[in-house]
C-alpha cells in the first residue's frame, strides 16, 4: 500500500499541494483527477523525489524518502507524461525497465529477458520489439512505456496521462489493459486521467484534487453517489445506455 500523509508542495510564493492524505488500495485502478494546475503531476513527482515537499509518503513501513534510488525503483515505477523517443528498438526501450536489477556490468541476464519479454507481450507490443520507438504511432510508443514499467517489475505504478495522445478506442483499450494487469500481474495503478467518462468506467477508486487540496478520496461508487465530480469540474452526468454507463458533459 501506498500512503501519502500530509504532502504539502510549496514552490516559491505558490502552493501547489496542501495537506494531501489518502492511500492506495492492492490491486486497484486509482484514478486521480483534478483541474488544470491541481497538482497531479507535482504529486507524482515528489514520489519520484524530483520536487521538495513536506509530509511522508510510505509504502508499508518504508518511507521513499529514506530509500536509495534503486530500492525506490524497485518498489514505485512511474511513466511521466512525456518521454523521449531515442532511435532505439522497442525490445532496447524495455529493457530500461531491468536497470534496477542489473549489476555493474550492466548486462541482463535470463532471468531479466524473460521479464523483457513478458512484459512486452502483457502490455500488447510484442509485436514491436524489433521496430524503433520514434518510428511508432503514439499509440504503441505507449504500449511500449508501459512494457518499460511492467519489466520493473514494481507492485506499484504509477503513470501520468498515459492516454492523452490516443483517440478514444484506444484509450479505452489501453485502461481495459490496465484494469486486466491489476489482477493478473497483482499491480497498484493510480493513473492521472483527463477523461472523466473513461476513468469513471475504468478505475476502482478515485482521489480527486482542487486548487492542491483533497476533495475526495473514496471508492468509485462513493464518488459517483457524492457526484464529487460533477461538483469539482463544473459538469452535467448522463446515463449512455440499458448497461447504465455514464458520460460527462458541460452544462
Amino acid at each position: 500500500m501506498l500512503l501519502f500523509h500530509n504532502l504539502s508542495v510549496r514552490l516559491g510564493e505558490r502552493q501547489i499541494l496542501e495537506d494531501v492524505s489518502f492511500s492506495l488500495r492492492p490491486h486497484r485502478l486509482t484514478a486521480l483527477v483534478g483541474r488544470n494546475g491541481s497538482g497531479k503531476s507535482t504529486l507524482l513527482a515528489c514520489v519520484n523525489q524530483r520536487v521538495p515537499y513536506t509530509g511522508e509518503i510510505l509504502e508499508g513501513e518504508k518511507n521513499l524518502a529514506l530509500l536509495p534510488p534503486r530500492e525506490r525503483a524497485k518498489t514505485v515505477s512511474i511513466l511521466p507524461q512525456t518521454l523521449p523517443t531515442p532511435h532505439i528498438t522497442a525490445w532496447e526501450m524495455a529493457c530500461f525497465g531491468r536497470n534496477p536489477y542489473l549489476d555493474f556490468t550492466g548486462r541482463l541476464t535470463p532471468k531479466d529477458t524473460d521479464a523483457v519479454s513478458a512484459a512486452l507481450r502483457d502490455a500488447g507490443a510484442a509485436s514491436l520489439s524489433e521496430r524503433y520507438v520514434d518510428t511508432l504511432s503514439g499509440g504503441e510508443k505507449q504500449r511500449v512505456a508501459l512494457a518499460m514499467i511492467l519489466a520493473q517489475n514494481t507492485p506499484i505504478a504509477l503513470l501520468d496521462e498515459p492516454t492523452a495522445h490516443m483517440d478514444l478506442s484506444h484509450e479505452a483499450a489501453f485502461l481495459q489493459m490496465l484494469a486486466e494487469l491489476k489482477l493478473s500481474r497483482k499491480k497498484t495503478f493510480l493513473v492521472v486521467l483527463h477523461d472523466l467518462t473513461l476513468a469513471a468506467r475504468y478505475a476502482d477508486d478515485f482521489v480527486v484534487l482542487d486548487g492542491g487540496r483533497l476533495v475526495f478520496t473514496g471508492t468509485r461508487q462513493e464518488c459517483l453517489e457524492r457526484e464529487v465530480l460533477e461538483k469539482t469540474f463544473g459538469l452535467k452526468r448522463y446515463t449512455l445506455d440499458t448497461e447504465g454507463r455514464i458520460f460527462f458533459s458541460a452544462e
